[in-house]
């Protein structure tokens, strides 16, 4: 029973992360956590290995012309890594409160900024749409910035940093959201990989645990991909800002009671 609810689990968090762009680590650690009470530690080891399945499950079936921008994904992967492979290294030094109410912060920043930059959008201004080719990624140095940001975040609480890279490239870089959340799932797999190994030879990755939220995450993000290519770009948009503040208000509770 317990096996069919982390599948069931992974499943949810696949077809968020892979509509989204955040690869189910956003909603992996809260419910491992909040749900299944793992140590935010375990449940971040977990949250990897389900960001590496979102990540293929969305590469391998997203149709022509509604995949990644891998120019531009692998332009900020290189800061990407570099910031992973720091935050794993750190990870072991910071306690479960910290990580918690960290995780909290970032996704309301990122929550306000988007909602922010949706509302200074001109009224008259012809609709959004989730996918095209006809635009150029600008504020270069912002986007390295925040990427290197993202695996560093990506590393320490295992959300893949979709939660930074998807507002950065649509708010600040101005690519359409669609290709953004394409992109992201892109560049969280490899970022995951290098996460993935650190929390591997730490000993914190449980395979029965990891094995059934890997395999329902997969399905899920098959699932996603289907999905998004049928959405609008406003309802994508809401429920990455709903779900961006859901989860941080339990994650800041939960860290609140444990620090």
């Amino acid at each position: 029973m317990i096996l069919l609810a982390l599948f069931l689990t992974g499943v949810a968090a696949g077809i968020l992360g892979a509509v989204l762009g955040l690869g189910g680590g956003m909603f992996l650690v809260p419910a491992l956590t909040l749900f299944f009470h793992l140590p935010v530690r375990t449940a971040v080891a977990c949250s990897i290995v389900g960001v590496l399945a979102t990540s293929a499950g969305a590469i391998a079936f997203a149709p022509r012309g509604r995949g990644a921008d891998v120019e531009l994904a692998l332009r900020l992967e290189i800061a990407t890594t570099a910031g992973a492979l720091a935050g794993s290294l750190a990870a072991g030094l910071l306690s479960s409160g910290a990580l918690s109410v960290l995780f909290a912060v970032v996704a309301f920043f990122n929550a306000g900024y988007t909602a922010y930059k949706a509302r200074r959008r001109p009224v008259h201004a012809p609709p959004e749409a989730l996918f095209t080719r006809d635009y150029r990624p600008r504020r270069w140095g912002i986007g390295l910035s925040a990427s290197a940001l993202a695996g560093m975040l990506s590393g320490l609480l295992g959300i893949g940093g979709g939660i930074i890279k998807v507002p950065v490239m649509y708010s600040v870089m101005e690519v359409p959201l669609g290709v953004a959340t394409a992109t992201s799932n892109f560049m969280v797999g490899i970022t995951a990989a290098v996460s993935a190994l650190v929390y591997y030879l730490r000993g914190d990755i449980y395979p029965m645990i990891t094995i059934p939220i890997a395999l329902g995450v997969f399905a899920g993000a098959t699932a996603g991909v289907w999905l998004l290519t049928r959405l609008r770009v406003g309802w994508v948009r809401a429920a990455l800002i709903g779900l961006l503040i859901v989860m941080g208000v339990q994650m800041l509770l939960r860290g609140f009671s444990v620090l």
